[in-house]
């Protein structure tokens, strides 16, 4: 019994020992195993964060760039647009000031009159004089009042622009000034005198002079207004000499409003940088980009390395994007020219801002990431507790549920971290399987997988989304774009049944639509109507402006049997009662008898046209000019007649083609387009359409236009019973 008493011992310490063993055992390598799982869980979680996070960054620069870039070019657009509608207009008001010079007998004499107080807050023409200047010089005194004609179309030009334009000068080298206002009261001195007013002393008047172009200055303080503002000269010339030089000005405070609304996001905000380094507008009150109230700012001299190379670049007439340190934060920020001007537009994005979307999706992911962690690791330590507790009843039972419990943890664990390392590119979906339906945290941890990447297709579903809303604008102005090129003449030969002539026209928008028009049709089997316009500003508005003047003056036209005189007048009668918006168009209206090459026409403020004749070269014709139409009422029309032979070619053109830059702002110029024709004067006339075309595109280069080119091109060669067989 002894015996058997102590071998009943060793064998129950036997099997005491070897549960402990077994226990300790399976104990220590469960939580070497369990340890082994949260590590490979907490890498999975870095290693998705790691992946949504350099995605996220990767997708959301671009879409930045992109779009930040696009925001900064149409904003630059925008406020460049203002200052080419300024030069547009001033440039067709020194056409009609240079035409008095060289035809002052085609004007009446319109008093002048000194400011007179009466007429504060109205809209008059005053004659205001430098001390020097002899206010008894009969000769200056009659070409003033011949001026006085283009009262209306001054009072127009700043009615157009009236949240920009706030007075326009024509100013003669004699010291003689018409100014059109609306401060006649602020023209005298304390005891009552008219105020003297030198212009040759101002700097818009000596820049004009000096630059013979377009010359806008820095932000000013005005000499009569209490405001600062923007001044632009224009010079005249007749046969080389200086006749005369325009003004106008432009509040600084409307151009800084119209900046300042064009931004990015609510914690973006843009700056205007002058040519010469002014910083013109900056809405920040401190740091490198505080802007002094007195405009003396040169923000080339800041101490920010950066930046200032920033500076350099965009003022060097450069579009770009990069990243700059602004007062120790970091910004994206894009940059575009304002051309006209030689200014630049810039727009910053606090780079925080951009990544607030991936850093508050990476918060949540790491939040949910850590409790779904904390839940396993509490699930576990109650498992090991009940596992402990049942080998200590049935040590085979607790072995093989352990290692059964174990491989139902482990299994999915190791599955979904697979799955998580394999995630890249865009394989970006967790999908529920039913590896993972254990009904504990192992699901939950798994559904939390599962929702988040599909919030993050969400996300950039909703990228893709926002880029094809910007495709399907892209796509209503291309649609717009097909709908006024349809409603031009755009098949040639026009009249494939007629061999008495050879015509070709074309027209092509600087935008998306444009406001220059042509059009020819047969008033008769003998007669031809042609015509070709440009209307004053461009966009929606002057495309839906040259469709109604296309249509009135055909109907005219047809009305007046081929009186062009009789229809100009009328088209202008009609488009001053529907012209709101005070627009005004240059018009070539002409009519050509087909048996006598007899060609009548009126050129109403239009460019002067090309012409071949008598096999000698294209050469300049200059012709009596006209005011344009829908200017003032009851304007006063010039017929001009030409003869011509068979052979003969007529090129006429808008502006545009005259008027196309380069990137250092060169026109191209009529002498070139003379130059072009010439070349070979016998092509057809779309080849010498063509030709000209060409070359502008070899001129400007990549330079973007801002004004249509419109083009109508014809050659006469007389009644087919006539000819010789020459052409």
């Amino acid at each position: 019994m002894k015996k058997s008493r102590n071998l009943r011992k060793r064998i129950m310490r036997l099997c005491i020992t070897i549960v402990v063993i077994a226990i300790i055992v399976f104990f220590l390598s469960g939580m070497v195993e369990i340890n082994l799982i949260l590590r490979m869980a907490t890498e999975s979680g870095v290693n998705q964060t790691n992946v949504i996070k350099n995605k996220s960054q990767e997708t959301l620069s671009k879409v930045i760039e992109g779009s930040l870039r696009q925001t900064i070019r149409q904003a630059a657009d925008n406020s460049g647009d203002e200052f080419w509608s300024l030069d547009h207009d001033f440039r067709i008001l020194g056409e009609q000031v240079k035409d008095v010079f060289e035809h002052p007998e085609n004007y009446n004499e319109v008093p002048v009159n000194p400011p007179n107080k009466e007429n504060a807050g109205k809209y008059v023409l005053q004659l205001m004089y430098a001390d020097w200047a002899d206010q008894n010089d009969e000769e200056t005194g009659r070409m003033v009042r011949k001026l006085g004609n283009l009262s209306s179309m001054m009072k127009e030009i700043i009615r157009g622009n009236s949240n920009y334009t706030m007075d326009c000068y024509i100013a003669l080298p004699s010291g003689v000034t018409i100014a059109m206002d609306q401060m006649s009261d602020q023209k005298f001195e304390a005891d009552g005198s008219v105020k003297s007013y030198d212009p040759t002393s101002r700097a818009w008047y000596q820049g004009a002079v000096q630059k013979q172009d377009m010359y806008f200055s820095e932000a000013v303080h005005s000499y009569f207004y209490d405001l600062t503002e923007v001044v632009f000269g224009y010079p005249i010339y007749v046969d080389g000499k200086l006749v005369a030089v325009l003004e106008g000005s432009t509040k600084l405070d409307a151009l800084q409003k119209l900046v300042s609304e064009l931004n990015f996001s609510d914690g973006s905000f843009s700056i205007l940088v002058s040519g010469d380094g002014q910083l013109v507008y900056s809405p920040r009150e401190t740091g490198d980009l505080a802007m002094d109230k007195m405009l003396s700012t040169d923000i080339r001299n800041t101490d920010n390395k950066e930046l200032k190379a920033l500076v350099e670049r965009a003022l060097g007439k450069e579009e770009g994007f990069t990243k700059v340190t602004i007062d120790g934060e970091s910004f994206y920020v894009a940059y575009a020219p304002l051309k006209i001007v030689g200014w630049t537009q810039m727009m910053f994005v606090a780079e925080k801002e951009v990544l607030n979307t991936t850093d508050d999706l990476l918060n949540e992911i790491d939040i949910a990431h850590a409790q779904t962690l904390a839940k396993f690791a509490g699930r576990i330590n109650r498992t090991m507790l009940v596992i402990l507790i049942v080998m200590l009843l049935l040590i085979v039972t607790a072995t093989v549920a352990s290692a059964v419990f174990s491989k139902k943890i482990v299994t999915p664990i190791k599955t979904m971290t697979a799955r998580v390392m394999s995630m890249d590119g865009d394989d970006m979906s967790f999908e529920m399987e039913s590896v993972y339906e254990t009904g504990d945290e192992i699901e939950v941890l798994a559904g939390a997988f599962h929702k988040l990447t599909y919030k993050l297709k969400d996300y950039i579903s909703e990228v893709a989304r926002i880029s094809a809303e910007k495709e399907r604008i892209d796509t209503e102005m291309k649609t717009a774009n097909k709908i006024q090129d349809s409603m031009l003449p755009r098949i040639f030969p026009a009249f494939p049944e007629r061999s008495e002539f050879e015509l070709f026209a074309d027209m092509k928008p600087a935008k998306e639509v444009g406001g220059d028009l042509y059009d020819f049709y047969f008033l008769d089997d003998d007669n031809l109507a042609m015509v070709i316009g440009d209307v004053s500003g461009k966009g929606i508005t002057a495309a839906l402006f040259m469709v109604m003047t296309k249509h009135i003056i055909q109907s005219q036209m047809m009305f007046r049997d081929g009186d062009v005189t009789a229809a100009i007048q009328g088209v202008n009668t009609l488009l001053m009662k529907e012209n709101a918006a005070g627009m005004f168009v240059t018009v070539w209206l002409g009519v050509l008898n087909i048996p006598t090459g007899h060609l009548t026409y009126i050129n109403a403020g239009h460019e002067y046209p090309i012409i071949y004749r008598n096999n000698e070269q294209f050469s300049l014709f200059k012709d009596q000019h006209g005011v344009p139409v829908a200017c003032i009422k009851n304007i006063k029309t010039k017929l001009n007649e030409i003869d011509l032979s068979p052979g003969d070619v007529l090129y006429l053109y808008t502006d545009g083609i005259t008027e196309a830059t380069d990137k250092d702002l060169k026109m191209y110029g009529h002498e070139r387009v003379i130059e072009v024709l010439n070349n070979d004067p016998k092509a057809s006339v779309r080849q010498l359409d063509e030709a000209v075309r060409a070359d502008i595109e070899k001129f400007v280069g990549e330079e973007e236009q801002f004004d249509d080119m419109t083009t109508l091109c014809i050659r006469y060669l007389g009644p087919c019973d006539s000819r010789d067989g020459s052409l």
